[in-house]
């Protein structure tokens, strides 16, 4: 008698009885490890969200930094500010997307699994290096933003791989 996790009705691979696939099916192994940064980092992203960027356009740094003539002022303050906010809420809404999807089984969670990751990699790194170009920015050591780009490309280095050549992916989200 075969394992029920290790089943998928429906759904057949060469040599293999008709109605099963080879290999782990369902919402566990290495998947409990995506699931959870898929639930924390939209709440890490939120926090981040509410606490140190939406105060800046009512506490007077907004027009600080982006006014001409301010002393803090420089053009890319702007772009910079509205790029970082946009795609964080772009990956809070790829995250959500992607957890419902996850849930559901669905056909598309690889994709979606990959995009999010392969987003937030290029989205971080872009940030990165373009914040880098305000001379205020530069002159801070700030190891936090390093940390975080270096997070967010070993995360895709790992995950979309898996995502790409697991058998566990491929048995699980066939709906």
């Amino acid at each position: 008698m075969q394992d029920r996790r290790y089943a998928t009705p429906g759904a057949e691979l060469e040599g293999s009885p008709a109605g099963t696939r080879q290999g782990p099916v369902g919402l566990g192994g290495w998947l409990i490890l995506v699931v959870l940064g898929l639930v924390i980092s939209p709440l890490r992203i939120g926090h981040l969200l509410l606490t140190s960027y939406f105060p800046m356009f009512t506490d007077g740094t907004w027009q600080y930094l982006t006014e001409v003539g301010s002393p803090g002022y420089h053009p890319l303050w702007a772009p910079v500010m509205v790029f970082e906010v946009t795609g964080n809420l772009l990956l809070i809404a790829l995250a959500a997307v992607t957890l419902v999807c996850f849930f559901l089984r669905s056909r598309y969670t690889p994709r979606l699994a990959i995009g999010w990751y392969a987003f937030a990699a290029i989205f971080v790194t872009i940030d990165f290096f373009v914040a880098d170009l305000i001379p205020a920015v530069a002159a801070e050591d700030d190891a936090e933003s390093l940390k975080e780009m270096l997070r967010s490309l070993i995360a895709a280095l790992i995950w979309i791989p898996y995502f790409l050549v697991s058998a566990r992916v491929r048995n699980t989200f066939v709906r």
